[in-house]
């Protein structure tokens, strides 16, 4: 069997892969037969078009929309403004067809608070904005205030390693983002120093999560355990080097779930808690390795969590980060308003 994708883009992400009319020769080598994905921005890149992408195969042929077949999904938005329908091919194929022009949506824009991590992790930022979104890093030193002003033109802030610890009032700024839509991502693990690691928690406190050790211990995974949730569909196992355990610290402004843990002798450990607060919503990870250029270039399923947590936490109504995984569709993200 033979993936055949036709576009009219060349994909800089994919090293080996080229992207016309042809068949796909490979995924950082050889293309894994399931989790393999084809990633995209959706709806906002212009000139871009997706016209077909499908498995070949005895009788398969273009997508049937889901909605008539055997997919769970109906459609998502496909490049460069056009909305295509994911359904099961007839025969047995899994494939997309082309659909009309939908243009509701705008960029997507990110905020990246604090310093890169100890290893390169260029690749991360580069795989974001190939997909029309744009990214700013910010919040470097420890003279800048963290205001409204600050945050407003973002859609999704990534707390990265941060810089210095936050008051109590930029606290409340920041829960107030969130509240009003804001899309969160928080990392940690960077030093193996908790007076280091843990400066997002007083940002996460309103959230009512914190990183926390794990009897005075630090994780070490793989992450092989997961909930059921839309960010966790189809992932088996997840990098996971010297982080740190995520705790519910109680509270009525949110909505707290845990959907990832490392199996230990005492029990699961939570590394990893999806937050609803208001009209916002974080994905709140113990862990730092998910961004850094060595596990993506190792480890597909990788940028297929971080596609999903997008997807997850994007305000509506912007162009959020979709992709199709050969042998599954990505689940919506339920959100509705801002």
């Amino acid at each position: 069997m033979f993936l055949f994708v036709k576009l009219e883009v060349r994909d800089p992400d994919f090293s080996g892969r080229r992207i016309g009319s042809g068949f796909v020769r490979g995924f950082r080598g050889a293309f894994p037969p399931v989790l393999a994905a084809v990633l995209s921005i959706a709806g906002c890149k212009a000139g871009v078009v997706a016209t077909s992408i499908g498995t070949t195969g005895t009788g398969g042929g273009g997508g049937v929309p889901a909605s008539t077949g055997s997919g769970a999904s109906a459609s998502t938005t496909g490049i460069g403004g056009t909305t295509s329908s994911i359904g099961q091919g007839t025969g047995g194929s899994t494939g997309i067809a082309d659909g009309g022009t939908d243009a509701s949506c705008s960029q997507l824009n990110i905020a990246i608070l604090g310093n890169p991590g100890s290893n390169p992790s260029s690749d991360f930022q580069a795989w974001l904005e190939a997909r029309g979104t744009t990214v700013q890093r910010t919040q470097t030193t420890t003279d800048v205030p963290l205001t409204a002003e600050t945050l407003q033109p973002f859609d999704v802030v990534i707390l990265d390693f941060l810089a210095r610890d936050y008051t109590t009032s930029e606290a409340a700024v920041f829960a107030a983002w969130v509240s009003a839509g804001g899309g969160v991502v928080a990392l940690s693990g960077y030093q193996n120093d908790p007076s280091q690691d843990w400066r997002a928690n007083p940002l996460l406190a309103p959230l009512g999560v914190a990183y926390a050790t794990n009897n005075g211990q630090q994780v070490w995974g793989p992450v092989t355990d997961f909930a059921a949730h839309s960010i966790t569909v189809g992932l088996t196992s997840i990098t996971f080097t010297g982080g740190y355990a995520v705790s519910d610290v109680g509270g009525s402004t949110s909505t707290r779930t845990p959907i990832a843990f490392v199996p230990n002798n005492a029990g699961n450990i939570p590394v990893a808690y999806a937050v609803q607060m208001d009209a916002g919503r974080a994905f709140v990870w113990g862990d730092e390795w998910i961004e850094y250029d060595s596990e993506w270039a190792a480890m597909p399923q990788i940028p297929q969590l971080w596609l999903q947590v997008f997807n997850w936490i994007s305000p509506p109504q912007r162009c959020m980060l979709t992709g199709i995984m050969i042998g599954a569709v990505l689940p919506a993200s339920g959100r509705t308003s801002r």
